[in-house]
């Protein structure tokens, strides 16, 4: 009779048991439902933002005002064409462009190992943490 009685207690707890995990997938369901619902309305929401106003009027493509050219500084001139022939000896230069490559060489892998040395510092402590 215990034996039985017990196994009718275990019937019970299991039946409980299961409505629970029913009760509980339910409101997971509800849930997601929800927060997939309030992730469209938002998406909808915000392609508003991006989107011209419509009460802006349209202009016309082409000024109907005649415009006359101004020169400024040349005052009518063309501006002289940049020949081999006609480029001044001395122009702007910094001091990077008058080293040579063999000079440059030591920047450069400077340079390089200041990008990659803490990515190889991480995978360091990475597998040094296992």
């Amino acid at each position: 009779i215990r034996l039985k009685s017990k196994l009718t207690h275990h019937k019970s707890n299991i039946t409980f048991i299961t409505k629970q995990n029913q009760e509980k997938a339910k409101m997971m369901r509800q849930t997601s439902l929800l927060a997939a619902l309030l992730v469209a309305i938002l998406s909808v929401a915000s392609v508003g933002a991006f989107a011209p106003a419509t009460s802006i009027s349209q202009r016309p493509a082409v000024s109907s005002s005649p415009t006359t050219p101004l020169h400024m500084f040349g005052e009518g001139e063309e501006p002289k064409k940049l020949t081999r022939d006609s480029e001044p000896d001395e122009y702007f230069s910094s001091n990077m462009d008058k080293m040579s490559d063999s000079e440059k060489l030591p920047i450069a892998l400077a340079g390089l190992a200041f990008v990659s040395l803490p990515f190889i510092a991480g995978l360091i402590a990475l597998y040094a943490s296992k």
